[in-house]
């Protein structure tokens, strides 16, 4: 029979509690920007590369259904911070590319984003901070990590 854990001890709760913490006051930082946590994040994504990127890896890497990019996307789009364009190497996807307006609110969201992350940060060695990063990206994106 195993033996009974604290839930303070419980890594998924912990991780889950923390995600939960953080992610309420991104929210609230993101406010004056009229971004959430998943609008802000595909603007970042879209971002990345000048050509954009693709509609579906936006999906996969944040864990969504491609149908729930769709109105995150219109959302964007019609605050004019992305344009969708064909993918030119496949006809079948769209690719999401931040424009000037889009990079600017970027660039605003992600001071306001590692001000609310301080909070919760802040006095955490540099070293640690880069060893739960990389651990969390290699839970989060395995193959990328190998």
């Amino acid at each position: 029979m195993a033996q009974s854990q604290a839930l303070s001890d419980d890594i998924g709760f912990l991780l889950s509690r923390v995600g939960g913490m953080v992610l309420s006051a991104v929210n609230k930082a993101l406010v004056p920007t009229g971004l959430r946590v998943r609008s802000y994040s595909v603007l970042v994504l879209a971002c990345e590369q000048a050509e954009g990127v693709n509609q579906r890896r936006v999906a996969a890497t944040l864990g969504l259904d491609p149908s729930q990019i769709v109105g995150l996307v219109d959302e964007l789009e019609e605050r004019e911070l992305v344009l969708r364009t064909q993918d030119p190497s496949d006809r079948r996807n769209k690719l999401i590319a931040a424009t000037e307006k889009g990079r600017r609110l970027r660039d605003e969201a992600v001071v306001r984003v590692e001000a609310a992350h301080g909070r919760y940060f802040e006095g955490i060695p540099e070293s640690v901070m880069n060893d739960m990063r990389k651990t969390l990206q290699k839970i989060t994106f395995p193959a990328a990590t190998d």
